[in-house]
């Protein structure tokens, strides 16, 4: 059924060790949100990169080409690193460092993705330069890491399902500042990661799942409650408990464990009061990875 919808375009930012498996996961997961949620959200993400949609001219530094041609238009951008920085210049340490910086100070988001499979055989100098460029946004980036194919994918969902609720957001903004046309509170999945050693001195990687609830909104939500469908094999802790009030631009969350009969997705219904004292509720679809 047609639809109209905002077309947003989103900039794949990456130095070429990232591999061609990769970005192909990340067109798919775009083409994948866009068939399930953009009639929901009236929107169509575009994945633009420099290797398929810039177009070749004479007389500009190549940098300068890309930039007018791909990274000025567009609305937001995914930045991957693996274990080069990039090539360096005498304008910039690498081009995707140049991108990221030219977007961030336009205001536009930027999100950054770390992939942390084994290298073999890599570039010891640009694996440092890349160490030393990650941790220089410490301070000022959430830079969040994958090393699977699954992780991509929640990793792009999650970008697009929040930057379409944000663009949501604006628009009603732009059209009244009334309360009750704030985004209100979200539900989302995130997990943490851990490195343990055991009694027998092996690494093992542990992971830690919540469900976040998180006030979008410009007021204070109360008497927030939710609850999930289905939840077979799912222990929520603590959900039973109502939360008093989730102050504007804050979150809480709770610990999710999750079994081998966990389902791949559920729906999660958050419920919460406004300032006028009516009952309003969110329902977003979210996968556990």
């Amino acid at each position: 059924m047609a639809y109209q919808a905002t077309t947003l375009h989103l900039l794949i930012s990456c130095p070429g060790d990232i591999t061609k498996d990769d970005r192909e996961v990340i067109h798919r997961s775009v083409n994948r949100w866009n068939f399930n949620y953009g009639q929901q959200f009236q929107l169509t993400v575009l994945p633009i990169w420099w290797g398929e949609h810039a177009s070749g001219e004479f007389g500009e530094h190549p940098q300068d080409i890309i930039n007018r041609q791909l990274v000025d238009g567009a609305d937001m951008a995914l930045a991957i690193f693996w274990a080069r920085l990039g090539t360096s210049s005498d304008r910039a340490v690498s081009g995707t460092f140049e991108e990221i910086e030219r977007m961030a100070r336009a205001g536009k988001t930027v999100t950054i993705l770390h992939c942390t499979r084994p290298v073999s055989n890599g570039d010891l100098e640009q694996q440092i330069a890349l160490r030393d460029y990650l941790r220089s946004l410490e301070p000022n980036a959430l830079v969040m890491t994958y090393a699977n194919e699954a992780e991509l994918v929640s990793r792009v969902d999650n970008l697009l399902s929040r930057q379409a609720t944000l663009f949501m957001a604006k628009a009603s903004g732009a059209k009244t500042h009334t309360p009750e046309e704030d985004p209100g509170v979200w539900p989302s999945v995130d997990f943490r990661e851990r490195v343990e050693t055991d009694s027998k001195g092996r690494v093992r990687t542990r992971r830690s799942h919540y469900i976040v609830l998180t006030n979008k909104g410009r007021t204070p939500a109360r008497n927030v409650t939710f609850s999930i469908e289905p939840d077979d094999g799912m222990i929520l802790r603590d959900d039973d408990q109502m939360i008093d009030v989730i102050a504007p631009d804050s979150e809480i969350r709770f610990p999710l464990a999750l079994t081998m009969g966990s389902p791949s997705q559920f729906n999660c219904t958050v419920k919460w009061k406004g300032l006028d004292g009516e009952e309003r509720e969110n329902v977003a679809t979210l996968r556990p990875v």
